[in-house]
């Protein structure tokens, strides 16, 4: 059986050593860019050649993926009904459709078959499903819904958030929206509140394949420019470490560990 015990001034003056050490340095950390170096990073990007930006609705292209929720009683008036959908015969719950658009520009559906849908919206493509249905087939106009399950092209409309986040990750892009800096540190669950960062690099690849990197100060009085940076697909976010995040880390875990070293320990 033991007992073992850090008393309190000794802990303090551990923290007060290691401290004054740590923030010695706390001065040196990164530049933020200036407005000529960011001028040039705004316009860099390969992303810009390989992806379309939209203004206004998405219109669908060949190979996305749609997602139909409509009536399980469109389905049940066909007479090559599959076995999985029969039970499902006079129901009017919502039933989930997949279907991927074709090279020529069109989708298939059960019952009415082939639906031109290249360049539409969502809406025209709602509009499309609902005429090919109704009055032909069913005698009330039924309601239903269309999204895009997965974009052509989704492997390159991504970008990542990393470093001192929640929940550093890799998220989709779609392409009918565009996001600000603090908006994707968002997706990743916001900035780590024990190191308190306020610094963010963002890395570009340019046009000539070469890595193009950007530094945004994001504390109290320069988060407003911050917000009017906007991250293009393939960017990577990367909240970074600097001595004062190091020194917050450090005081947290010391004092985490000191109020444990107050507890003692007994056992046989």
């Amino acid at each position: 059986m033991f007992k073992t015990r850090m008393s309190s001034s000794g802990r303090y003056v551990i923290v007060l050593f290691c401290g004054t050490i740590l923030l010695s340095g706390v001065s040196c950390g990164p530049k933020a860019s200036t407005s000529k170096e960011m001028l040039k990073f705004n316009s860099s990007g390969s992303s810009t050649k390989k992806v379309k930006y939209y203004s206004g609705p998405y219109k669908v292209v060949p190979g996305d993926v749609l997602e139909f929720e409509m009536p399980a009683a469109l389905w049940v008036t066909s007479a090559d009904l599959t076995e999985w959908i029969k039970p499902n015969y006079g129901s009017d719950h919502a039933e989930s459709y997949l279907v991927r658009v074709s090279e020529k520009g069109s989708i298939t559906l059960p019952i009415v078959g082939d639906i031109s849908v290249s360049d539409y919206t969502l809406a025209q493509i709602e509009k499309a499903v609902i005429d090919a249905y109704y009055p032909k087939y069913v005698v009330d106009s039924p309601m239903l819904s269309c999204t895009v399950a997965k974009y052509q092209g989704e492997n390159e409309r991504n970008f990542s958030v990393l470093g001192l986040v929640r929940k550093p990750d890799t998220f989709t892009y779609p392409p009918d929206v565009q996001y600000n800096v603090m908006e994707v540190i968002a997706f990743a669950g916001g900035l780590d509140p024990v190191t308190d960062p306020r610094w963010v690099k963002i890395y570009r690849q340019n046009d000539s394949g070469e890595a193009a990197t950007v530094t945004l100060s994001i504390n109290n009085k320069s988060i407003t420019n911050a917000s009017k940076v906007m991250i293009k697909p393939g960017d990577i976010v990367y909240v970074d470490h600097t001595m004062r995040t190091r020194v917050n880390k450090f005081f947290s875990d010391v004092f985490h560990i000191g109020v444990g070293a107050d507890a003692s320990y007994t056992g046989n």
